[in-house]
């Protein structure tokens, strides 16, 4: 470092940063003051520089300020934007599927589909089909078939079964601890779920769920309870009091399926249709042929 510049810094000086700095020049202003304090002999002329520094530090500043926060206003309106669309886009989908609906429903010239239909319970559907997704919809959510649990608790007893189902528990959260949807911390969605629990023998409880509640993973037992939980999706087992050396015991014992609710096919279709053969067409009228099997 050598103090070799002896010249004042004069008001042409300055006035040189202020129009580096207009046009965003950073790298030029911070040369010449470097320059500067590196070379200028007299005190006066060093502390003037670095009183322009400070100057320009807190200006540069203030533009990342404004430039952050002009930043966030652009995505925060973009954002809205694309939500407005998203529901621009979702009600005219919800527009042309129920006129699809309609269209299906007009085309309908059976009277018992279009009595059936109706319902005494829930009112009108527009079509057959809206009808029967409603009434599977709430048979995945409460008719408990369709995914099974077999729990090995080795209690030597038939115990009471409780299911609590919920979401976002602490440690399932996709992307770490409190990532989950606004108001979610520590579990939301609570819900106890009906079993239907069959008792093959003393230690073992299979635990039939609705579909709504098929999970993939493994269950485990620890602190008093059986845990299946699939990403953010946690079912809790609870078996009352138990001994715990037992039930430790059962861990990697345990299976979960999920079942085929369909009635099976006593006599499934065929599927190719073989073409007859050895058929005569005898002439009944302009419009109609009989067709005979040769003999």
């Amino acid at each position: 470092m050598t103090y070799r510049d002896n010249t004042p810094i004069t008001q042409e000086d300055l006035k040189k940063l202020q129009r580096d700095i207009s046009v965003g020049d950073v790298e030029k202003v911070a040369q010449t003051v470097a320059t500067w304090l590196r070379e200028k002999m007299y005190g006066k002329d060093v502390r003037e520089t670095l009183a322009q520094w400070a100057i320009y530090t807190a200006r540069i500043a203030q533009y990342l300020i404004n430039d952050e926060q002009e930043f966030k206003r652009v995505m925060n309106d973009l954002k809205l934007e694309l939500i407005n669309r998203q529901e621009q886009v979702e009600g005219r989908q919800t527009d042309l599927e129920n006129q699809f609906l309609q269209v299906i429903a007009n085309a309908t010239v059976d009277s018992e589909v279009i009595l059936a239909r109706n319902s005494n319970r829930y009112g009108s559907y527009i079509t057959l089909d809206n009808r029967l997704e409603h009434i599977e919809s709430l048979l995945a959510s409460y008719v408990p078939a369709g995914f099974t649990i077999t729990l090995k608790h080795n209690q030597n007893r038939n115990p009471i079964v409780s299911i609590l189902y919920y979401e976002y528990a602490i440690g399932t959260e996709p992307n770490g601890l409190g990532s989950g949807p606004s108001g979610s911390f520590g579990g939301t969605n609570f819900t106890s779920v009906a079993p239907q629990v069959d008792y093959p023998d003393l230690n073992t409880v299979v635990i039939h769920l609705p579909t709504v509640y098929s999970m993939h993973g493994t269950v485990e037992y620890k602190h008093g309870y059986w845990y299946l939980i699939d990403g953010y999706k946690t079912l809790r087992i609870d078996l009352g009091d138990v001994d715990d050396q037992r039930a430790l015991a059962g861990n990697g014992q345990h299976q979960v399926s999920t079942d085929s609710v369909a009635p099976p096919q006593t006599n499934p279709q065929p599927t190719t249709v073989t073409a007859p053969r050895n058929l005569r067409a005898t002439r009944i009228n302009d419009e109609t042929e009989r067709l005979d099997r040769n003999e």
